[in-house]
């Protein structure tokens, strides 16, 4: 028969192999490659879909929608040339595969398809930028927007600049990664020109993906890898590495969240002291390292005020408050299980979120957007308050599937959603592929 010790030993070996297993492993089978999972095909779903195909309409990785003017912003950059060369998020270094002039921010007038189905496409030149090298090309990723006034927008850009030598060379990306900043434009309502304002740049900012704008100027931006490049980065899906990053409008920058920060001690309660065995236990599994955040994507800021940072590998959205130093607060995760994109507010507050049912399809069809489709869902998570007289009592999110295209054979590698409250329209875009997609509520 077995010692007190020798059955605590092996009591703790278990328990160490299925925390492992809880933490590190079971993210990666059952939600990042999504083993086991039910994908609907998009007959399923109560839309009418179709692609919105145009040369100037490709790549279009991120969406804002201004609901009161009915205008659609996208930030395209081109599919081949174009971002399937140059994207550091998924590891594509070669910045001469760029689009000749750079990505466009792309406007759409959502009310009026017009005789050619393309929304009275229209691009928004950029006034006043210049580029590390001279050159006023722009290589967008995410983006946000804020309304000043009735007339006035600033936008707020990821803008993934390739890195320039001494002699005003491009340098070998894959070494150094990008040179990445984030861009402040100004636009007025109704015009076609941004003025740019100013560039931040830090080292704190260094894999940006997506913007939450704060207001006076500051702003907080995800970084979605641990480095640029190197071996490090390889481990994110299974330590995490990314964080949230609070800066100012002078370019200080601080982390906010990495999601590695202890643990806050709770006030001793006497009725929950534990047993000795499960003391011994909770001390051995606090042994092993939090992970960080694990490709923490397209964050927003909800109409609650609270900051939405989904993930692409566990497929969480971490619920964050900012607290008096600007550092974020974790207050909520809501577990989707499914790996997730850009997330966004609609009108009335509703949470919206592309997610990718398949993600060993969703990588295939990256590396060939042209030829091959992948998977795409979209998400809607609306939250629920039970409030009385005494306080808040509960809160609840509940996540729903809005449409699934198990094909891709309209909806493929969709990155970003934008829901027009007013219609019931769906509007989505993908980082690769060569459309918009719209889709129409039956």
């Amino acid at each position: 028969m077995p010692s007190a010790a020798t059955s605590v030993y092996y009591a703790l070996v278990v328990a160490w192999g299925a925390s492992f297993y809880q933490f590190y492993l079971r993210d990666v089978f059952q939600t990042t490659l999504g083993v086991g999972r039910v994908i609907q095909p998009i007959e399923d779903f109560p839309f009418e879909c179709r692609r919105v195909e145009h040369p100037r309409l490709e790549a279009c990785e991120d969406l804002w929608l201004d609901n009161e003017a009915r205008v659609l912003y996208a930030a395209c950059a081109g599919t081949d040339p174009g971002r399937l060369h140059w994207n550091q998020a998924i590891k594509k270094f070669n910045a001469s595969g760029r689009r000749p002039g750079g990505s466009e921010l792309i406007a759409l007038n959502i009310d009026d398809a017009g005789v050619d189905g393309l929304f009275h496409l229209r691009g928004i030149k950029p006034l006043g930028y210049t580029g590390a090298n001279g050159d006023t090309s722009l290589d967008l990723l995410g983006f946000d927007a804020e309304i000043l006034d009735g007339e006035t927008i600033n936008f707020y850009f990821v803008n993934q600049r390739p890195p320039i030598g001494p002699f005003n060379n491009y340098i070998d990306g894959s070494v150094v990664g990008t040179n990445s900043t984030i861009d402040v434009f100004e636009m007025k309502r109704g015009e076609e020109v941004m003025r740019h304002m100013r560039t931040i740049l830090s080292p704190e900012v260094y894999t940006p993906n997506r913007v939450a704008i704060l207001g006076g100027g500051a702003f907080l931006v995800t970084n979605d890898h641990s480095v640029k490049t190197g071996w490090r980065r390889e481990l994110d899906p299974f330590i995490g590495g990314g964080n949230v990053v609070y800066c100012k409008s002078n370019s200080e920058c601080h982390t906010a969240v990495a999601g590695d920060e202890p643990d806050e001690e709770l006030p001793f309660n006497p009725a929950k002291i534990q047993p000795l065995y499960k003391q011994y236990l909770d001390k051995a599994l606090s042994l092993l390292p939090k992970t960080k955040l694990k490709f923490p994507n397209g964050l927003t800021r909800g109409f609650d005020g609270l900051y939405y940072v989904p993930s692409s590998v566990d497929g969480q959205i971490r619920v964050y408050a900012l607290t008096t130093d600007n550092t974020l607060r974790l207050i909520d995760a809501i577990r989707t299980g499914i790996p997730l994109d850009n997330i966004s507010p609609d009108a009335r507050g509703d949470l919206y979120v592309a997610a990718f049912p398949n993600m060993p399809r969703a990588l295939k069809a990256l590396a060939d957007p042209l030829n091959l489709d992948s998977p795409s869902t979209v998400l809607r998570i609306r939250k629920t308050v039970d409030a009385g007289a005494d306080g808040i009592r509960s809160v609840d999110y509940r996540v729903e599937k809005v449409i699934e295209d198990k094909e891709g054979k309209i909806i493929s590698g969709a990155t970003t959603v934008r829901h027009d409250a007013k219609t019931g329209r769906l509007f989505i875009g993908a980082a690769m592929s060569p459309f918009l997609v719209v889709c129409e509520p039956k």
